[in-house]
């Protein structure tokens, strides 16, 4: 994944890669327009991180 410019990483899930979307950060699906569910999984955590820290959210930015 390509971080961006505050050290974040925006993943794009799409059945086309989004216009200045670096190709490490497209998930495509080609598979209908149905609805999907997003899990995040972390695998050994800084635990002293994870007291204050909060899950992003999924933002649905556009659909056909």
């Amino acid at each position: 994944m390509k971080p961006n410019k505050d050290g974040g990483i925006a993943i794009y899930i799409a059945a086309k890669k989004p216009a200045g979307v670096p190709e490490e950060n497209w998930l495509p699906l080609n598979r209908g327009d149905y609805g999907i569910d997003v899990v995040l999984r972390l695998y050994v955590p800084d635990m002293e991180k994870f007291k204050t820290w909060t899950s992003p959210k999924a933002e649905q930015l556009a659909t056909k």
